[in-house]
């Protein structure tokens, strides 16, 4: 019994040393390699970053800071391979760090493979329901392949968090309006009312009641 209490002691100091090693920023060393490589895209030079970025990776590869910039970096070179093994070796080590996530989805997205940037999404907010970047991305997603129930859904989702501004919540609801016009066949909210007896012709037929 002694022996059992002692292995899952073990295990349980091991398990958080893991968790609090993920939450961490880099060391001091490869911080210091990401502010140059930092420096270096601000100057422009985007091969020399990359250089930093990486370097940065390999003196701290707990670093999720540095596969971020690294990840990035790739990205917006067109390098859409190296920058989706990046992120994915990033979230194999910390699977709820949603920027990576954010960063595949986008990089999925502009290698023309908007069905996996959309499993993406939906990984990164199956973590953090009310992440407002993956929210908006999710809706743009389906809206662009005419999903316009789950795009009604994402769109629902936003205007439900309380820090958006007047601008914001003004746009969301126009989008909102739209799809529900849209969706209306498939949305739950609406489409009750859109065929209730006394609904105009024009909204009973939009929303195909029977």
């Amino acid at each position: 019994m002694r022996a059992l209490a002692l292995t899952t002691a073990i295990l349980v100091a091991s398990t958080v040393a893991s968790s609090v090693a993920a939450q961490r920023g880099p060391s001091p060393r490869a911080a210091r390699l990401i502010r140059a490589g930092e420096a270096y895209l601000r100057a422009g030079d985007r091969g020399s970053a990359i250089g930093y970025f990486r370097e940065a990776l390999q003196a701290d590869p707990r670093s999720m800071r540095a596969y971020e910039r690294l990840g990035e970096a790739y990205r917006a070179r067109g390098s859409h391979v190296d920058a989706r093994e990046v992120f994915e070796a990033g979230l194999a080590r910390d699977p709820d760090h949603a920027p990576l996530w954010l960063g595949l989805a986008r990089t999925l997205l502009e290698a023309g493979q908007p069905e996996e940037a959309a499993r993406a999404v939906r990984s990164l907010l199956a973590r953090d329901p009310d992440h407002r970047e993956g929210l908006r991305l999710r809706a743009e997603l389906a809206r662009a392949r005419g999903a316009w129930s789950e795009a009604l859904t994402a769109y629902r989702a936003l205007l439900s968090l309380d820090d958006l501004s007047a601008e914001e919540r003004a746009e969301l609801r126009r989008y909102e309006a739209a799809l529900r016009l849209l969706a209306r066949p498939l949305d739950p909210v609406s489409a009750a009312r859109a065929c209730a007896p006394d609904a105009p012709p024009v909204r009973r037929a939009l929303a195909r009641c029977e």
